[in-house]
C-alpha cells in the first residue's frame, strides 16, 4: 500500500529523534560520563526529590538488581547518596547529593537553551499546535506499544 510521503518523512525524523534522546542503548554515554539509565535516573531525582530504590526501578522499568548497579554507579561519582528513609527504618532513599543536583542543573540548562530557539518568534498557537502535535505523537506511540495490532485514529480530536 503506497504511504503519504510526509508519514514516512515523519518516521524518519521520529527514527532519528529516537536515537538522539530517547531509544539509545541504556550504556551508551550522554553528558558527561552518563549513560542514559543514569541521566534518566538523576532527571527524576531532581524533578521529584529523593525515592525509594524500588521506585526509581519501576519508573525506569529496570529489575531492582539493575537500579543498585545505577544507583552504585552515580554514587561513585559522588552525584547521589543514599539516606534513611523517613518512615520506614529498613529502607533508604536514594537523593542528589549537592554536587549531582548542580551538574544535572546545568545540563539541563544547556539542554533548555538549545531548546529555545525552537520556539522563539512562534505564536502562541503555533507553539500549541506543536505541543499538541507531540502529544498526540505520545499518545500514538503508547498505543503502537500497548497493541502493534491496533490502528487509533486522531485518538478521538479532530485534526484539519
Amino acid at each position: 500500500m503506497p504511504r503519504d510521503p510526509d508519514v514516512l518523512a515523519l518516521d524518519d525524523t521520529l527514527n532519528k529523534l529516537a536515537a538522539l534522546y530517547q531509544f539509545r542503548g541504556l550504556d551508551e554515554r550522554t553528558f558527561d560520563t552518563l549513560t542514559v539509565s543514569q541521566s534518566y535516573c538523576l532527571r527524576m531525582l531532581y524533578k521529584d526529590g529523593p525515592q525509594p530504590m524500588g521506585a526509581l526501578a519501576a519508573n525506569l522499568d529496570v529489575r531492582l538488581s539493575t537500579m543498585t548497579g545505577i544507583i552504585d554507579q552515580l554514587q561513585k561519582k559522588d552525584m547521589v547518596e543514599r539516606a534513611a528513609h523517613p518512615t520506614d527504618r529498613r529502607s533508604f532513599q536514594v537523593k542528589l547529593t549537592a554536587y549531582g543536583r548542580r551538574r544535572y542543573r546545568l545540563a539541563h540548562e544547556a539542554f533548555l537553551d538549545h531548546l529555545d530557539p525552537l520556539l522563539d518568534g512562534r505564536s502562541r498557537a503555533a507553539r500549541q499546535h506543536i505541543l499538541e502535535f507531540l502529544s498526540d505523537l505520545i499518545l500514538t506511540i503508547q498505543g503502537w506499544r500497548h497493541d502493534p495490532r491496533k490502528v487509533s485514529r486522531h485518538h478521538g480530536k479532530p485534526h484539519p
